[in-house]
């Protein structure tokens, strides 16, 4: 039984991985990039509860996994909310 529960656990965070991936990559087609960066955020935090959940069971690949949500974590950060070269970041959050 537990061992159904990390092969689900782990198929929902690789579809979560992959939504993301489509969300940044297609982001320029959304009307606001308020829009883009909540949903990749969104994804990126459920990804991450995910991995915690997995962590206490024993999966082939929790690590890797968790490496990647914390990646695409700081890849969010990066592509919206830090400025670059002088230009001002996408999304101003205060």
């Amino acid at each position: 039984m537990k061992n159904n529960k990390n092969k689900s656990i782990l198929k929902m965070t690789l579809v979560l991985q992959t939504l993301y991936l489509i969300v940044i990559f297609l982001s320029g087609i959304f009307p606001d990039i308020y829009v883009a960066f909540w949903i990749s955020a969104a994804l990126n935090i459920l990804s991450l509860f995910l991995n915690l959940a997995n962590m206490f069971s024993k999966g082939n690949f929790k690590f890797l996994l968790l490496l990647i949500t914390i990646c695409e974590i700081l890849l969010t950060v990066f592509i919206f909310l830090l400025p670059e070269a002088g230009v001002p970041a996408p999304v101003k959050l205060f």
